[in-house]
């Protein structure tokens, strides 16, 4: 018995009762009590017409007196029924009503059709803990990908904006926390279809508690957090979580790239970027002096990348202690930290705004961001902005600073958790990236230029194409007959000769070997893996090369073969006669 149906019955005992028993006198008194039938004789009524009776008369529907005319005892009786019986149903009614509004019986009502969705999925689905702002653009990322996804969030307005929001998939959800393993038990993590758990919540804490906990209930899980401390990071990393996203060095990290590389920077952005939106264009760093607003968690991060990169930085921090500790931490920069917030043009002139090439305006306290990069605009207004918001409802105000370049930590979690569940080959690739434009700078230029020409003003569709029966069948078919498939085949399009798919090869993984940006004669295998990015358009129509094995034989002959083996047979009735009829007009 569910929770659901126990609690009705609980609460509803004692009117139940009272009705049962309200009938059963009602019933047993006109069974009782003799009456006449229309020829005057003596009649009673059986227990089925007393029931009859009684069930239209206690709901006042009321047949009139039936099957015969009531004698004055058995009226007398009725009207004792007719008031008993309508009392005992207001009050069952009453009873009804007030269980149906008490918190504990809805809730107990959500957590039954909840469980009962999970059970229900027959695809494989994500487990995800936590729906704010990073939550949020998890799923719709999830979903938008026809990706299942289930939902814990311990916040109820939170739960309202998804039910606000329309998206591709039904998403289960709960209000719970995710911290708790038997609510994570409700969602479904011991599922045989659960692929993976995302802890997204706003606190460190409550992530490292889902991680150890998913590990636990499920070893084989894939489990991902976001982490915005150093000392909870490494403690879910010695739990074998799978993946922790830090946006702040997510951040450095994709700072650092743009210091080396503007192209590189405009790959990540571009390939990582949210679906549907259109291209960027390319930033290009500033060399010079740099001045960074607040030496905390965000800070130290971006502080750390500018020194690797020889970049004078002076550095304006409040807090007297975080003072002292940089300057013990820094001995030879002491003199390049000042005592301030920023929001004031003597700080910034002492840290010479005037003649630097950029600011970073990276405290936790939006109001005060704002303030630093509007005075030191009216300074310098040519200075190279930097920006860190921290509430998103802000997003407005930022965009209207025109910074150059804005720290969203939502944004970057959710590109990174993008790249790692729909296309965990991007994060190869990216490091490859980095590695090849480190041996030729002109690299990411090309690869631009490759992009460009395909993608047209929306950022790229990613996809993962794996050589086997069930994602390839019509090329494992072909490699089976003992055919030469290369990667061009592919490309081609299955509907026309003379147009290639506009979708360029980001990875070839073979065996042990991965290959950034293939040509396209290389060779197809069994087993191999690649990397495409385009559109939804394109690689739809490359399914067709994949699955179908007359559109495969079409972009490797330029033939159009039939299908169906009716087809195939007067196909070839057709071309044997053609092959008469030119045989004799030779000999003619």
């Amino acid at each position: 018995m569910n929770l659901v149906t126990s609690m009705i019955l609980r609460r509803m005992r004692k009117p139940f009762i009272i009705l049962i028993t309200v009938y059963s006198i009602s019933i047993l008194g006109l069974s009782l009590i003799p009456g006449v039938d229309d020829q005057g004789n003596p009649w009673k009524m059986s227990f089925f017409h007393a029931f009859y009776y009684v069930s239209f008369t206690a709901t006042t529907i009321g047949f009139g007196e039936i099957p015969y005319a009531l004698n004055d005892a058995q009226r007398l009786w009725v009207i004792s029924t007719i008031y008993f019986t309508v009392i005992s149903w207001l009050y069952a009614i009453g009873k009804i009503l007030t269980l149906v509004q008490d918190e504990t019986f809805r809730e107990a009502v959500t957590r039954t059709r909840f469980k009962k969705s999970v059970n229900n999925l027959h695809e494989p689905f994500y487990l995800i803990c936590g729906l704010g702002e990073t939550g949020h653009e998890v799923v719709s990322a999830l979903t938008e990908e026809h990706y299942r996804a289930v939902v814990i969030e311990k916040n109820k307005n939170n739960m309202n904006e998804l039910k606000l929001n329309e998206l591709r998939e039904y998403v289960p959800c709960i209000t719970a926390d995710a911290s708790d393993p038997a609510q994570l038990e409700l969602a479904g993590i011991k599922h045989r279809l659960c692929k993976g758990v995302i802890a997204v919540t706003s606190d460190d804490q409550t992530n490292l508690k889902i991680a150890i906990t998913s590990k636990l209930l499920h070893p084989n899980i894939k489990v991902a957090c976001r982490s915005e401390l150093k000392d909870y990071e490494e403690n879910m990393l010695s739990f074998d979580t799978d993946h922790v996203v830090n946006p702040y060095e997510t951040f450095a990290e994709t700072f650092a790239m743009l210091i080396h590389s503007p192209s590189l920077h405009l790959i990540f952005d571009w390939l990582t970027g949210a679906p549907n939106t259109r291209l960027t264009e390319p930033l290009y760093f500033r060399y010079g002096h740099w001045i960074l607003c607040s030496y905390g968690r965000f800070g130290k991060q971006l502080y750390e990348k500018l020194i690797e990169h020889d970049i004078k930085t002076t550095v304006i921090e409040p807090d007297p202690d975080v003072v002292k500790e940089f300057k013990q931490q820094y001995a030879e920069q002491a003199d390049d930290i000042i005592l301030g917030t920023g929001i004031d043009a003597k700080t910034l002139n002492k840290a010479n705004v005037k003649d630097s090439a950029g600011i970073i305006a990276g405290s936790d306290n939006d109001s005060n961001n704002l303030s630093i990069i509007m005075t030191a605009r009216a300074i310098n207004s040519d200075l190279f902005v930097v920006a860190r918001q921290n509430i998103y409802t802000n997003s407005d105000l930022y965009t209207a600073t025109k910074s150059n370049l804005i720290m969203r930590p939502r944004e970057i979690i959710a590109r990174m958790f993008r790249a790692l569940f729909l296309n965990p080959l991007l994060v190869d690739y990216l490091e490859l990236a980095l590695k090849e434009s480190e041996k030729d700078i002109e690299w990411p230029n090309i690869v631009i230029s490759r992009l460009s020409a395909v993608l047209g003003e929306m950022k790229p569709h990613i996809w993962t194409v794996n050589i086997n029966k069930e994602q390839a069948p019509a090329i494992m078919k072909g490699l089976e007959f003992g055919r030469n498939i290369n990667l061009g085949h592919l490309t081609q399009d299955p509907a026309s000769r003379t147009r290639k798919l506009h979708c360029v090869p980001l990875l070839y993984c073979k065996a042990n070997e991965k290959i950034s940006m293939p040509e396209d004669d290389t060779k197809v295998e069994a087993g191999d893996t690649i990397m495409f990015c385009g559109t939804r358009e394109v690689m739809k129509s490359m399914f067709w090369t994949l699955k179908v094995m007359s559109s495969l034989n079409y972009v490797m002959t330029f033939k159009n073969e039939p299908e169906s083996y009716v087809w195939r047979l007067l196909h070839r009735h057709f071309f044997r006669v053609e092959r008469r009829k030119t045989r004799r007009r030779k000999h003619s």
